[in-house]
């Protein structure tokens, strides 16, 4: 990896999601702040006491050696303890889970964490700044509240950047507001807020265009990546070994659907049509479902689709799931252009596999990511129809890997070093008074 432009300066990295949870959000933050490390910046990392403490109890962060992480006070601990669990996400560690935002979703803007996180998280942003000052401070998101604390402490003089994985409001994961005057000041805030920042990097170039057309910032497109150190050992693939079945072509989806964007309706319903319509082509195929499930989503996917065989695995270790989309004949992706900003995380995981890629992404940015690296068929999640014509071509082994060089261009230690060069000009740039 190459050095870093201004080697030493000393990075506030504000993200609520970071290990231990095993939430895809922790993902990207967490190999930001290992990788920037490992260029030679004094990283600190704010987030939430819910997940745990990562290193029993010290406040770092497990696995990211030269990484200090402050844990703030979140009122979502008290909601897990309420419910008999020592932490938040261990409320959602099933098979099986609902989907339904809070009911505080409608009600705070921009988002509950607002009110249950950002208070304590900005104490603590500006007593740790008091205690030894910061160069520059990254604040990643969502949840959008995670940048209240970067502005907090642009207003004591210290460049911010602001890290857009998912945008606010465009195409936003959150439910909608139901009031107008909620929309209105959410919109109000998001142009103050981001506006504010000395620096935008969005993870998608809709995300970025967006905040452009609007005249709120002209960001740095820096996507996600793929975490070289996080390739499944021995035992990941023993774990994983015997998961297939080895007579039939094997589509592996990892993870969870469980967001707007990405509906497996239409993707069961193009099964559902080659089963009926072409039966010995079905009986070539497994359909293997790594990860949790909306009780909706299992009931589609246990429905019968009878010659087609699909195996439900449930949630298994992250490493367990590489290991298993390595030993998978196809990888399915799935991104409606409904949210023409995805760029799914398992979209990297894919890649660094190597296997053939059901690409059900047209019209998104993973769609275009795949289609100008002459990647294979981009086809569109929507449309059940050419969903079987890609199974066909699957199935009649039409399908091949994605170029070694896409694989190569999106790997985190690159990545770091484009935010790093982000981050070092906000840090040598004048803060003014906006």
């Amino acid at each position: 990896m190459s050095a870093a432009r201004d080697p030493g300066l000393r990075i506030l990295l504000v993200s609520y999601f970071f290990p231990p949870t095993r939430d895809t959000g922790a993902q990207r933050p967490a190999a930001l702040a290992k990788y920037l490390a490992r260029l030679g910046h004094r990283v600190t990392v704010l987030t939430t006491e819910a997940f745990g403490d990562g290193d029993g109890g010290h406040g770092g962060a497990e696995g990211l050696e030269g990484v200090n992480a402050i844990r703030a006070r979140d009122l979502q601990s008290l909601r897990a303890r309420l419910s008999g669990h020592e932490r938040i996400d261990s409320l959602f560690d099933s098979d099986t889970y609902s989907g339904r935002p809070h009911p505080l979703s409608y009600a705070v803007v921009p988002e509950p964490l607002r009110v249950a996180w950002a208070p304590f998280a900005r104490r603590a942003a500006l007593a740790a700044h008091r205690r030894e000052p910061f160069d520059v401070v990254l604040s990643t998101s969502p949840p959008e509240s995670t940048h209240l604390i970067g502005r907090a402490l642009r207003r004591r003089g210290v460049p911010w950047v602001a890290d857009i994985r998912d945008a606010w409001t465009f195409e936003p994961l959150r439910p909608r507001f139901p009031l107008t005057l909620q929309r209105r000041a959410d919109e109000r805030m998001e142009r103050r807020v981001l506006g504010g920042a000395d620096e935008v990097i969005c993870v998608s170039e809709p995300a970025a265009a967006d905040l452009r057309e609007r005249a709120i910032a002209d960001p740095a497109v820096i996507a996600n990546a793929w975490d070289p150190d996080d390739d499944p050992g021995d035992g990941d693939r023993e774990a994983a070994a015997g998961l297939l079945d080895p007579e039939r072509t094997s589509l592996v989806y990892t993870g969870r659907f469980g967001s707007y964007g990405r509906d497996p309706a239409p993707f069961v319903a193009a099964l559902r049509k080659l089963a009926a319509e072409r039966p010995e082509q079905a009986a070539r195929l497994e359909v293997a479902i790594a990860g949790p499930l909306k009780t909706e989503e299992r009931e589609l996917f246990s429905a019968r689709l009878d010659p087609i065989e699909v195996s439900l695995l449930g949630s298994l270790e992250r490493g367990t799931s590489l290991a298993l989309q390595r030993e998978a004949d196809a990888l399915l992706l799935l991104a409606q252009p409904t949210r023409s900003q995805l760029v799914n995380f398992k979209l990297f995981e894919y890649l660094a596999a190597e296997r053939p890629i059901l690409a059900l992404c047209a019209g998104t940015e993973a769609g275009r990511i795949l289609s100008e690296a002459d990647a294979g068929p981009v086809v569109s999640a929507a449309e059940p129809a050419a969903i079987e014509s890609a199974l066909k071509a699957l199935i009649d082994g039409g399908l091949t890997p994605p170029p070694a060089g896409l694989t190569r261009r999106h790997r985190y230690p690159d990545t770091a070093q484009e935010v790093a060069n982000v981050l070092s000009g906000a840090a040598a740039g004048r803060v003014d008074d906006r």
